[in-house]
C-alpha cells in the first residue's frame, strides 16, 4: 500500500513543517558532504509520496534532500543513469537514526539543473513545445538496456493484458476488441529490445533549461524497463494537450511529435535503426499497447484508479500512427 502525504501534518512531528524540514535538510547536506549548508528550500508542488528539500551548500553546489514514509527502490535510477548519464539524477540512502525510529527513509539526491518544464516554459512561445519534445527525444534515444524483451513480454505484459481481458469494470470492457488484438500479437514484441521507460513523464517530472531543452527527467522510482517504443507513448500528452477534458492538438503538434521520433531515430544504433526500419509495424504495436496500458496501469496487481479523461481520450489516442508508417497523413484518425 502506497502511503501519500496529503499535507505535512501526515509526517512525524520532527518533521511536520516546512521549517523542521528545511533545518533537517540542511543538517543531513551537510553532515554528508562536509560542506556547510547555507539554506533550503521545498519546490512546488511537493509530491504526494515525499517532501522535499532543496539545499544550497556554502560551495554554491545544490542538492536534494528527500523524506519518505516509505523505502525507494533505486534500482530504476541506477539503471536509468547507466544508459543516459547525468540527465537522470544520483540516488544515495542517507542513514538517520531518529528519523528511522519515526519510519521516515531519506535520500541524497544530485540536483538537475533548471526548472520542471511547467515552470520553464511559462510565458515564453509556442515553439518551446517543439524545442522541449525534440531534446527529450534525443536523450531517451540513448536509453536501450542489456536484456530481452521475451521475459518482460510474458511475465509483465501478458498477465497486465489478461487482467484488461477479464475486467467486468464498464469502461474497461469497452476496450476489450482493441486489448484482444493486442493480446494476439504480443510475441511480435520480442525482436524488440529492452529501453528503460519512465513511468510517469509529465512536465513536472522533465527539467528544462533557459532555452527549454531537456536538462534531465526526475522521479524513476517505478519506471521498468520495456521493449522499443512503449515508453514512447506518451508522446500523446507531450506534444498534445488536455483542455476542458478534451485531448487537444496545438498547431506545434506535429512538429513537436515528428522532431520527437527524428531525434530517437538519430540517437539509436545502426542495429536498431535497421531493425525499426524493417519492422515499423511493430514498433507501432509497441506505441499503441503502451498506450492501453499506461491508461489502465497496474497497482499491486490490480488496474489501479484511472483517469477518466484520459479514458475518455483513449480511442482518439490508439489511432494514433507514428511518422514512418502514416507517411504525410494525419497523426490520429478522425
Amino acid at each position: 500500500m502506497v502511503i501519500e502525504i496529503t499535507s505535512d501534518a501526515d509526517l512525524p512531528k520532527c518533521l511536520n513543517t516546512v521549517s523542521k524540514q528545511a533545518a533537517k535538510a540542511r543538517q543531513l547536506a551537510q553532515s554528508y558532504s562536509g560542506i556547510p549548508a547555507k539554506k533550503a528550500q521545498g519546490p512546488r508542488p511537493q509530491g504526494f509520496f515525499s517532501r522535499t528539500m532543496i539545499v544550497t551548500l556554502q560551495n554554491g553546489e545544490e542538492v536534494v534532500i528527500q523524506f519518505r514514509p516509505e523505502p525507494l527502490d533505486v534500482e530504476p535510477f541506477k539503471v536509468a543513469r547507466r544508459v543516459l548519464g547525468p540527465a537522470v539524477p544520483d540516488v544515495k540512502i542517507l542513514q538517520d537514526e531518529e528519523l528511522e525510529r519515526e519510519g521516515i527513509w531519506t535520500y541524497w539526491i544530485t540536483c538537475i539543473p533548471g526548472k520542471t518544464w511547467f515552470d520553464g516554459a511559462r510565458g515564453k512561445g509556442p515553439q518551446t513545445l517543439v524545442t522541449t519534445v525534440q531534446s527529450l527525444g534525443r536523450i531517451l534515444s540513448k536509453g536501450r538496456i542489456e536484456g530481452s524483451s521475451e521475459l518482460v513480454v510474458d511475465r509483465k505484459l501478458r498477465p497486465h493484458v489478461e487482467l484488461l481481458l477479464s475486467s467486468e469494470d464498464n469502461q474497461i470492457r469497452r476496450f476489450h476488441g482493441v486489448a484482444r488484438d493486442l493480446f494476439g500479437k504480443l510475441d511480435q514484441l520480442k525482436i524488440l529490445p529492452l529501453f528503460i521507460s519512465h513511468f510517469d513523464l509529465n512536465d513536472f517530472n522533465i527539467m528544462v533549461d533557459d532555452n527549454c531543452e531537456v536538462s534531465g527527467l526526475i522521479d524513476w522510482e517505478l519506471s521498468t524497463p520495456l521493449p522499443f517504443g512503449m515508453g514512447f507513448s506518451r508522446i500523446h500528452t507531450l506534444a498534445g494537450e488536455f483542455s476542458e477534458k478534451r485531448f487537444h492538438m496545438p498547431p506545434e503538434f506535429e512538429d513537436a511529435e515528428k522532431g520527437f521520433w527524428q531525434e530517437i531515430y538519430n540517437g539509436i544504433p545502426e542495429d536498431l535503426y535497421r531493425l525499426f526500419h524493417a519492422n515499423p509495424g511493430v514498433v507501432q504495436i509497441a506505441v499503441a499497447l503502451g498506450t492501453l496500458l499506461d491508461a489502465f496501469q497496474l497497482d499491486e496487481g490490480k488496474i489501479g484508479p484511472y483517469n477518466p479523461v484520459v479514458v475518455e481520450a483513449l480511442p482518439k489516442l490508439l489511432t494514433y500512427r507514428i511518422p514512418l508508417i502514416r507517411g504525410s497523413g494525419s497523426p490520429y484518425s478522425d
